[in-house]
């Protein structure tokens, strides 16, 4: 009854949302999932017929894209930088532009952009999330628990009252993850472990800090539908208590609000899938060309539902590494990522040039027991800072061992330094990020 008058709600508004929420569901259960090739062409016809940027760097028309695959390849990657500098000769001249609107990044990379977005690309990302929420163990209506959010969307977002009227219908009790004090995750751990279980969706590292929470202040809470860790990288550690919190499966999805959710985990932890409806993605090593499954490389995308402003081979900032071409046991076809390997700014850099994971270091320091919250910064390829929040009494010799881990990757040279701090700040986008490359 919830999802019925959620659905019928947008279809008196005009929103498409229905239509897509059921066509995208009934794809998915059949698995039978559309041609990415086929989507992808339409939408580089589009941008080559309508946007100035892409006809000025194709030189030919919508008629010559044949093999769309091919054709992409003509166009460089598209940076931030391209992004701004373009704006005006980015955005489509076609389209009732009454139904664009603005989207900002959160700029967790120090790099916010504004986008132009249509209603269109909004009723497809937000069918497309649904319906991903069904692989964990959700739906429409079911019950969830929202870890969620921004000083900008629920602080001072100006569709409060909508979002307010959308959670209660569909049963969504929020807790804001810009502001974690311990008297908000108490109440919302309380909620958890009242009435039937619920599908929680939560920031990847906000989530893991309310699941320790519960673990030191011994809450126990009742098995759950699911977790969806998103909006951050997942390490094993962090994976492992939210399970143990929460008492089920940890489902790691892959978004963005550059483009909606690309990629995600089902229950079968083959890696992610690529969610076919979104995005055409393509994983590149540091010359521009495709890497080969299982070798990390940079994430290129090409959204394929915004015709406001089109992206093609948005290079967004984010690593990883694509799966071998082998069928998952769940059914679904099509390719998946084996996994991410994080933000490009959150790789840090060896003297050499060299990159390594920012979860290299993050292991380092997330089992020491007396440190409560941590942020790593390279501040250059032989400079490292380590800010840490600390509780308890620090155990002799853990210093040393993070030093000697940090120098095995970057180098003897390597300057490592250590800052007791009162808190972690999050970022704009209401994450906290465990690395940052400075540089």
């Amino acid at each position: 009854m919830r999802s019925e008058t959620y659905l019928a709600f947008h279809r008196l508004t005009g929103s498409r949302l229905p239509h897509y929420y059921r066509q995208y569901l009934r794809d998915d259960r059949e698995r039978r999932y559309p041609d990415q090739v086929e989507l992808l062409g339409r939408v580089l016809r589009h941008a080559v017929g309508t946007v100035p940027y892409y006809r000025e760097v194709a030189g030919d028309g919508p008629e010559a894209v044949d093999d769309p695959e091919a054709f992409l390849k003509r166009f460089p990657v598209l940076t931030k930088e391209t992004i701004r500098r373009e704006f005006d000769r980015l955005k489509s001249t076609s389209g009732d532009c009454t139904h664009w609107y603005e989207n900002s990044t959160g700029g967790s990379t120090g790099e916010p952009i504004t986008l132009i977005q249509d209603a269109e690309h909004r009723a497809r990302i937000v069918a497309i999330q649904e319906v991903y929420s069904t692989w964990a163990g959700g739906g429409l209506g079911r019950p969830q628990l929202y870890i969620w959010g921004s000083e900008r969307d629920i602080m001072l977002g100006h569709e409060t009252l909508r979002n307010r009227f959308a959670n209660r219908l569909l049963n969504r009790r929020m807790l804001n993850a810009f502001r974690l004090d311990r008297d908000e995750m108490r109440e919302f751990l309380e909620v958890a472990r009242r009435g039937p279980p619920k599908l929680v969706v939560a920031y990847s590292q906000a989530g893991f800090e309310v699941a320790r929470f519960a673990a030191e202040e011994h809450i126990t809470v009742p098995r759950q539908l699911g977790v969806i860790a998103t909006a951050g990288m997942l390490y094993d550690d962090m994976r492992t208590q939210i399970e143990q919190t929460f008492g089920c499966r940890v489902f790691s999805r892959y978004g963005s609000r550059e483009i909606g959710d690309i990629a995600g985990e089902c229950e079968h932890g083959t890696g992610l899938h690529i969610l076919p409806w979104c995005s055409y993605v393509e994983v590149l090593d540091a010359n521009g060309a495709p890497a080969p499954p299982g070798v990390e490389g940079d994430l290129v995308l090409t959204g394929l539902t915004n015709d406001a402003m089109p992206l093609l081979r948005y290079q967004i900032g984010d690593r990883g590494v694509r799966a071998a071409d082998e069928p998952c046991p769940c059914g679904r076809p099509g390719p998946r990522l084996a996994r991410l390997t994080g933000r490009t700014v959150d790789t840090f850099l060896t003297p050499t040039g060299a990159y390594v994971a920012g979860g290299y270091f993050v292991q380092l320091v997330s089992p020491k027991p007396w440190v409560e919250r941590f942020q790593i910064l390279q501040r250059s390829p032989t400079e490292v800072e380590y800010l840490l929040v600390v509780r308890g009494e620090e155990r002799a010799g853990d210093r040393d061992e993070i030093v000697r881990g940090t120098r095995d990757a970057l180098g003897d040279e390597c300057n490592v330094s250590f800052r007791v701090v009162d808190d972690i700040e999050a970022s704009a986008s209401g994450k906290r990020h465990y690395t940052r490359r400075l540089f």
